[in-house]
């Protein structure tokens, strides 16, 4: 067991992250507000919150290798007998560590897009980084107030782990839920640069252009991840072959159908400048289904395999949903004339 104190580093770590991002949105806002000269403390702000995202799960995956039992979400995923490829999916096996992998993918896919967008689409990039940080933000809110993934054990220290389920220690683990994931989390910056489009006025096809390569990636790792889930399931008994129609399958098919249907109507709008409306809303129901699907394995409402025990972030779940929900009707609404 290491000995220094690993949950406290691990905490510490969220709230700097916490910290950093709720910098990054504010000057992005200061951004977008007409300090244009700010863009560039706000790029530098996402790359640091990313690292310290980064640091935190490195926090997390050294205290399982180390079987440090004192945290709870240790002690519960893993035990003494797991071999190292196991004990590194339990980093996603359980609520709390997969909130944190959500919100180190979501870093991930934030810093590729800064990098990609480096001196373009000026206007659009202050929302696009302010969307995203909101998002991290309220991920990083939860794990701290409901579901640290570094807190530590209520009693004495176990001598060993209660150990992953045994239906998830199987190869599929490795890859099936980060894959998914990766499709889940990348919806978030085809959404940002809607809000950026939606926020500026600029609802010509730039937003477009800027978002299909995200769109397109997203799209293909979710795609793949159902495909996984689907042979993993067909491989395992008693979880109703390929497809079962389990509720949580159906949250996740549907941010697929929802982007699938986006790339097809994004043609028309850029050849016949239609769908301007309806392809602004399915970027932001595609986001919201993502955020929907994490919500329901949470919220103790349906009974399914891939459901985790019923928990209190539910609620945070729930008000977060409403207003991303009427937040996104507001500004649709509001730019109708433009669209």
């Amino acid at each position: 067991m290491p000995a220094f104190d690993v949950p406290l580093l691990g905490t510490l770590l969220l709230g700097l992250v916490a910290i950093s991002g709720a910098y990054t949105l504010a000057v992005s806002l200061g951004t977008a507000g007409g300090r244009p000269h700010w863009l560039s403390s706000a790029r530098l702000g996402s790359y640091m919150t990313a690292a310290l995202i980064v640091a935190a799960l490195c926090v997390l995956a050294y205290a399982f290798q180390t079987h440090d039992f004192r945290i709870r979400y240790v002690a519960r995923y893993s035990d003494r007998s797991m071999p190292w490829w196991y004990l590194l999916t339990s980093l996603w096996g359980g609520q709390d560590g997969s909130l944190l992998w959500w919100a180190f993918l979501l870093m991930g896919w934030t810093t590729a897009c800064v990098w990609w967008m480096g001196d373009r689409f000026r206007e659009l990039q202050p929302w696009v980084i302010a969307t995203l940080m909101s998002i991290l933000l309220f991920f990083v809110v939860v794990m701290l107030f409901a579901a640290n993934p570094f807190a530590t054990t209520p009693s004495s220290i176990p001598a060993d782990g209660e150990g992953l389920n045994p239906l998830l220690q199987n190869y599929w683990m490795v890859i099936h839920p980060p894959t998914l994931y990766m499709g889940f989390v990348g919806w978030s910056v085809p959404f940002g640069f809607a809000v950026g489009a939606l926020a500026t006025g600029r609802l010509g096809n730039e937003w477009l252009k800027a978002s299909r390569p995200w769109v397109l990636w997203a799209w293909l790792f979710l795609s793949v991840g159902l495909v996984l889930g689907m042979i993993w399931s067909y491989e395992e008994l008693g979880w109703g072959g390929y497809w079962a129609w389990d509720p949580v399958e159906n949250a996740s098919f549907m941010p697929w159908l929802v982007g699938t249907a986006f790339l097809h109507s994004v043609i028309v709008q850029e050849r016949y400048g239609m769908l301007r409306v309806w392809n602004v809303f399915l970027i932001c129901f595609a986001f919201f289904m993502t955020i929907f699907g994490t919500f329901l394995t949470r919220s103790g409402l349906i009974a399914s395999v891939h459901s985790f025990a019923r928990s209190d972030i539910g609620i945070y779940f729930s008000w977060y949903l409403l207003f991303l929900g009427l937040a996104c009707i507001a500004l649709i609404v509001w730019r109708l004339p433009k669209l």
